[in-house]
């Protein structure tokens, strides 16, 4: 990830020029003798020190170092009497340390939200590594992940951090990579950013390499069904996506219903199928078939607005061949389902890698 420099001390102090450059156009040549207005200068750099003393930035303490003087000289110049100047040193040191408690408010405040975005992501056990970075001060970070998903299947991750102009640090995407030891030809990887206001989670992530769609949708507003293209690549080597909005045409409460997959799930409810197809996952099914119990996997293909179905052996199956001969014999109706449990289990965290 490309280094973000940044020096916030002196995009302030640049604000600050601009400002005064407005003010000497207004009042040319009389604003070194203004004392309101020295005195607003003074307090924009008290401010600058008090909200930045503790960086870690090596060119924004070199900043402050040097912002001592001017800030000294404006004392003097302001409060020339040693008494007056004792004053405002007293009360400005009150100041400052009043801005520097809500600055620690601020990053811990932001910290703390930041772990509960990750936790929500799916990402977690990187509590220590977060904190470690942070505290270095760094503009951008990486930390790695990795964890295995079920006995064949790796997911390496290395999520990216950047500190925004307020001296937050978010996450700002991450590179995820599915390794299958068993079948390394299926092995793939993808950058993922925030993008509409979604980031996908680890788990969609891994649903995703899969090749299997999740749907995006805030409340309120239009989702759509997202997909990678496992055939065609980017520049940068990310696969491509195909998209699937709303007046594309999939409704996949429709086509459950049709499909007559919402009549006797247990022990769960059809708007919990429907989530878990939505979140990408492949649920699995018990059906009944001439008196006996079949297992099938389905998982959502928004874009022939239909369901994949597989059998236990992972192929694919249509859902006539699952209808027996009694079946057949009454109108072709459709396998009673008599369980449904998720074959997408949730990771379990090996630790982090090297």
């Amino acid at each position: 990830m490309k280094e973000v420099e940044m020096n916030r001390v002196a995009a302030e102090l640049n604000a600050w020029r601009d400002r005064e450059e407005r003010f000497e156009k207004l009042f040319p040549g009389t604003l070194r003798n203004n004392r309101p207005f020295l005195k607003e200068k003074l307090n924009t750099l008290d401010t600058l020190n008090a909200k930045y003393r503790g960086t870690q930035d090596r060119d924004e303490q070199l900043t402050l170092r040097i912002l001592k003087n001017e800030r000294e000289q404006l004392a003097q110049t302001l409060y020339p009497g040693l008494i007056a100047r004792l004053i405002y040193y007293i009360i400005s040191s009150f100041q400052q340390r009043q801005i520097q408690k809500e600055v620690v408010k601020v990053s811990t405040d932001g910290i703390q939200s930041l772990k509960e975005r990750l936790a929500k992501t799916g990402f977690t056990n990187i509590e220590h590594q977060l904190e470690y970075h942070i505290k270095q001060g760094q503009n951008s970070f990486s930390i790695p992940l990795s964890y295995y998903v079920n006995e064949k299947d790796r997911m390496d991750h290395s999520l990216s951090f950047i500190k925004d102009e307020r001296g937050l640090y978010q996450l700002e995407g991450y590179q995820a990579a599915l390794n299958r030891e068993q079948a390394p030809d299926g092995n793939r990887k993808q950058n993922f950013y925030l993008s509409k206001g979604e980031m996908p989670t680890a788990e969609q992530a891994y649903n995703l390499l899969n090749g299997r769609a999740v749907y995006f949708g805030s409340p309120g507003k239009e989702g759509r069904w997202t997909q990678l293209d496992l055939n065609d690549k980017d520049a940068s080597g990310d696969h491509r996506w195909k998209e699937f909005p709303a007046n594309y045409g999939f409704d996949v409460e429709k086509v459950i219903r049709d499909m007559s997959l919402d009549g006797s799930l247990y022990p769960v409810t059809p708007e919990q199928l429907v989530q878990a197809l939505k979140n990408g996952n492949r649920p699995e099914l018990t059906v009944d078939k001439e008196g006996s119990q079949q297992k099938i996997f389905i998982e959502a293909n928004p874009q022939f607005k239909s369901l994949n179905i597989y059998n236990e052996q992972g192929k694919k199956i249509s859902l006539s061949s699952l209808k027996g001969k009694q079946i057949k014999e009454n109108n072709q109706q459709a396998p009673k389902i008599i369980e449904l449990r998720h074959v997408h289990r949730k990771a379990k965290k090996k630790g982090l890698s090297a």
